[in-house]
């Protein structure tokens, strides 16, 4: 492991100034904060959209099968939905076992546009397209002190460069990827079906679809060359403690993998998904997220950044801005097996019309 490792993990020659890490340390604090201090403007006749935050793994391998995000379980009968969502995960992982070796230092910028339109009084259809850049970890320092702002386990950041994109999988002496430049391009689209099946102002079920076409290119990670097909179902249930209104967001299902580009041998076909969330109205324009989102094994190997069962928080927030236009800010750490990015920064703009 220490031969792998050693012309990818080098020591700083310079350290960060006192002044910089106030700032960082300043900008993030903001960034949290922003959650729970804004007060939105009344607006009595808005509705904010039901459903979770639309997040899914962003590591840099498992971005590129078909694991749906969680959409919510009310379809999209009467209106037509767009949105833009931009996620940035900043990675830092690397292990060598049993002769497979992965090591992911970067960032991934994920740019996805989805629609989604009512198809009959009960179904819905959609697509979204996704673009996909791979670069440098310009966003290091952040993500150095949001681990130390709440002692979290650093992974050897702190005796490797910054700003720096090297992507490396090697599995029985068959090199997968070797990104060492900035690489970008189309990911895999993606279509969806929905169907409500009930459907009242407490709670609401329905079954959804997936299919992921092999647009992209395994060699730049931006897909698996592969189809993909997921099923799953998706539960609301709104709750009420004293006076305070709540919902409960569940979700859970199956994804048939078609054989991908990388470490083929290894895949598994058959991969189970899962969610579970919470959701906080404070006042008329602003909703709470907290959730958790899980998913089996995708890559059986003994290296665990290669596709091992994973599970990612999320903390976030939905914000009103008109009656048809919404934002959601959405925080998201990697839980259990280092399967997941570090950390997710996701912004998403949305409007239905």
């Amino acid at each position: 492991m220490g031969d792998e490792l050693e012309p990818r993990i080098l020591i700083r020659t310079a350290t960060q100034s006192d002044t910089d890490k106030d700032v960082v340390r300043s900008t993030l604090l903001l960034f949290i904060a922003s959650f729970f201090c804004i007060v939105p403007a009344s607006a009595s006749e808005y509705r904010l959209l039901d459903g979770p935050l639309r997040v899914r793994n962003l590591s840099p391998v498992l971005q590129i099968y078909g694991i749906p995000r969680s959409v919510g379980a009310r379809v999209a009968t009467g209106y037509s939905e767009l949105t833009y969502n931009l996620e940035v995960s900043n990675n830092f992982q690397s292990d060598y076992r049993d002769g497979t070796f992965a090591f992911f230092d970067g960032e991934t910028y994920t740019n996805s546009y989805r629609f989604r339109s009512g198809l009959r009084s009960n179904m819905e259809w959609g697509f979204e397209i996704p673009y996909v850049v791979h670069t440098n970890g310009s966003m290091d320092a952040i993500v150095d002190e949001f681990h130390e702002l709440f002692g979290l386990p650093d992974g050897q950041r702190s005796i490797a460069p910054r700003n720096r994109l090297d992507y490396f999988i090697r599995s029985d002496g068959v090199v997968y990827a070797d990104l060492s430049d900035s690489r970008k391009g189309l990911g895999d689209v993606r279509g969806y079906l929905g169907y409500q099946v009930f459907e009242n102002e407490n709670r609401a079920f329905a079954l959804r679809s997936q299919l992921k076409l092999p647009t992209g290119d395994a060699s730049k990670l931006t897909g698996s060359e592969a189809y993909d097909l997921a099923v799953w179902g998706e539960f609301e249930q709104t709750l009420w403690l004293r006076k305070m209104r709540m919902s409960l967001s569940v979700a859970g299902g199956v994804s048939y993998l078609g054989e991908g580009e990388i470490v083929p041998q290894a895949q598994e076909n058959w991969v189970g998904f899962g969610h579970f969330g919470l959701q906080i109205p404070i006042g008329d324009r602003f909703v709470f997220h907290a959730q958790l989102d899980a998913h089996s094994t995708v890559i059986d190997t003994a290296n665990p950044l290669l596709g091992e069962g994973g599970v990612i928080g999320t903390l976030g927030g939905r914000f009103g801005v008109t009656e048809r236009y919404w934002v959601d800010l959405s925080l998201i750490e990697d839980l259990a097996n280092e399967s997941a990015s570090d950390i997710v920064f996701q912004i998403l703009i949305g409007t239905k019309f």
